[in-house]
């Protein structure tokens, strides 16, 4: 299990942090995810067997948010 935190850039509102969350939840592997858009803070646990960690920051990218790495 990893635990990684994701700072990025366009989210604005509970919204978003929604949106991001959907999205990256519905990933194999995944385990938790928190999102914060006061923060801009993406926190991810996940099994890097199953996923990788450019997958989820594609994810990211599709939703539409900018990672800051």
């Amino acid at each position: 299990m990893v635990n990684i935190k994701i700072t990025t850039k366009g989210m604005h509102c509970n919204s978003c942090e929604m949106l991001v969350k959907d999205a990256l939840e519905e990933l194999a592997g995944v385990n938790k995810v928190e999102a914060s858009h006061e923060t801009g803070a993406i926190y991810i646990d996940f099994n890097d067997t199953k996923i990788s960690k450019e997958k989820i920051l594609d994810v990211i990218k599709e939703e539409g948010y900018t990672p800051q790495e």
